[in-house]
């Protein structure tokens, strides 16, 4: 049986190369796997853009992707809100309460 080596090809991209890929990403909206594998064919980017987009300068608020799950974290967040409300208003009743000498 016959052993093979898997060698890593290594990628060099110069500054500007970076920063066609990083302009291409922005104007097109599409997710930073789709721009890597147009640009070198390999199907995972592992945070490459996102490196030199933070040594070059740029905002990094692209979204590698979209979310799995849908959040439902805002209904519990208001859940939440309204209940520290309610709490709120108890103390103030209360306060008042004590102050009038109920």
């Amino acid at each position: 049986m016959e052993k093979r080596i898997v060698q890593k090809v290594i990628r060099f991209f110069t500054e500007e190369e970076k920063h066609k890929i990083i302009n291409d990403l922005i104007s097109t909206g599409c997710t930073k796997t789709e721009v890597w594998k147009k640009y070198t064919g390999e199907e995972q980017e592992h945070g490459q853009i996102l490196r030199w987009m933070k040594e070059l300068g740029y905002d990094s608020g692209v979204l590698a992707r979209s979310p799995n799950i849908v959040s439902n974290l805002y209904p519990m967040a208001k859940k939440k809100l309204s209940m520290i409300s309610r709490l709120k208003q108890r103390v103030t009743l209360l306060k008042t309460c004590n102050l009038k000498g109920e």
